[in-house]
């Protein structure tokens, strides 16, 4: 493991406390759609209380529950919620968790007036990811209609996804329409306008402003934002996008002359893949692989940035051909430099039946054994920088020893590989898919052995569809 990271861990986050975070503070997820925050992608997003906006914009991020949390971490206590950081760090004490990673990017002398204010002081974001809507033309098998209309489409359609036996159900029994209340166009959306109005205020100090969606670039509101900061000088602040890469080549080519035309310090692009070929195009319905691939190479060449990163969601199905997917991504490297492009693994954890974890012991060791030898091949290439190291031996630590995707999850593993068929059948119907002709004979082999139960009734969606998404306070 990389010391330098073991000693920033110890020297800057511990000593406030061993549970301090500075993304509690610095960074947000923010989905203006429907009105929702999180403090990063891990801790499940929790409602904004909209009352406070009209005199406080930027309650947008300084919410109540993120306020409750600082304080938390400022006492040594850990927060629930970042039990995704806590499993990995517990695995073995020197592990380096995404606290570290999303706290590194700060100057130490701010992270360092943070326990010296107020708990519940409010604070400008350093690093933002913003969605205005959930406009997207993929329905990644794992994502659900809350943040793809694609996904939507396919339960107005079809109906819900039927017969689980785990939560992990809920999520593809819903068709999202309660994140769509202002309507496809967000008209008189509350938060919209609250971001708007914080925006001059905000852009003086935001270091990355990075968009996700839905596929961002097809929003409205993205090219609205776009319009006004082509106006201002911001060579202080990182500007990202998070793509799919799958859109129309007029729609990249005005992406590709907006990195041209910003007055900002860098563009970063962020896109999504983790498989190979007829894998990934499983996994990612709506991708076409070598399209992906050509819109990739077609932004390296062709635009104005500093880094590309590959975000890999690693999920059960993707093991199976994740190292051919890295070698494909290291020969790119060759070819344009070593960050071009990143990759940044991010292990899944809901749908809990999509875990890597929850494969059957002689998969799991199959797949652990085939990404250990790739990984003792190239662990000295100089290609690979320390984060990637870094994430590729968590990794391999976690389909060794985690045992849950999440507290909510069930442990009992006939249910979950009972849910895994039975989602995969389904979707195979809808989409034109086959399972058994997609992956090898050794997954397959597994899966022709589960039966699925047809008499079980629709299980319960928590209180409200949006319920999916809270918290545990």
């Amino acid at each position: 493991m990389s010391e330098h990271l073991l000693e920033f861990r110890r020297n800057i986050l511990d000593s406030v406390s061993p549970s301090f975070c500075a993304a509690k503070w610095y960074n947000a997820s923010i989905h203006l759609g429907h009105g929702y925050t999180h403090s990063c992608h891990l801790p499940l997003p929790h409602e904004i209380n909209k009352e406070e906006l009209e005199s406080n914009p930027s309650a947008i991020h300084n919410t109540e529950h993120k306020k409750k949390q600082r304080k938390m971490m400022l006492e040594g206590d850990r927060p629930s919620e970042c039990e995704y950081c806590w499993k990995i760090e517990d695995i073995k004490r020197d592990n380096i968790s995404d606290r570290v990673f999303k706290s590194r990017i700060y100057k130490i002398d701010d992270i360092a007036v943070l326990p010296k204010q107020s708990w519940d002081a409010d604070v400008n974001l350093k690093t933002l990811e913003l969605s205005f809507d959930r406009i997207c033309n993929f329905a990644c098998s794992y994502c659900n209609a809350g943040y793809s209309t694609t996904w939507a489409n396919d339960l107005k359609s079809f109906g819900p996804y039927q017969y689980f036996k785990t939560e992990g159900g809920g999520q593809y029994q819903h068709d999202g329409k309660s994140f769509e209340p202002y309507g496809k166009f967000n008209v008189g959306n509350p938060y919209i306008e609250a971001f708007f109005r914080w925006w001059p205020n905000l852009s003086k100090d935001l270091q990355e402003l990075r968009f996700t969606g839905g596929e961002p670039v097809m929003s409205n509101n993205f090219w609205r934002l776009m319009d006004i900061v082509k106006t201002q000088e911001l060579e202080h602040m990182a500007l990202a996008v998070n793509s799919n890469m799958g859109m129309k080549k007029s729609l990249l080519d005005k992406l590709i002359e907006l990195t041209n035309s910003l007055n900002v310090k860098m563009f970063d692009l962020y896109t999504s893949n983790e498989s190979l070929g007829a894998h990934a195009e499983y996994i990612r319905d709506g991708m076409v692989y070598e399209q992906w691939r050509k819109n990739l190479v077609h932004f390296i060449e062709n635009a104005k940035f500093r880094s590309v990163t590959i975000m890999m969601t690693i999920n059960s199905l993707c093991l199976f051909s994740v190292t051919e997917f890295m070698d494909d991504m290291l020969t790119l490297k060759k070819k344009y430099g070593h960050n071009r492009p990143h990759i940044d693994l991010n292990i899944l954890r809901w749908p809990s039946f999509m875990s890597p974890i929850n494969l059957p012991d002689h998969l799991k060791k199959y797949c652990h054994e085939k990404l250990s030898t790739w990984y003792l091949k190239n662990k000295s290439n100089p290609l690979l920088v320390d984060f990637e190291r870094a994430q590729i031996e968590r990794l391999l630590d976690y389909i060794d020893t985690v045992n849950q995707a999440h507290k909510r999850a069930s442990t009992d593993d006939e249910k979950l590989w009972h849910d895994f068929k039975s989602f995969y059948h389904q979707y195979d119907l809808r989409r034109g898919k086959d399972f058994t002709q997609t992956w090898p004979k050794v997954l397959v082999d597994w899966y022709n052995t589960i039966e699925i139960d047809t008499t079980i009734k629709r299980i319960q969606f928590v209180k409200l569809e949006k319920d999916f998404f809270n918290t545990e306070k």
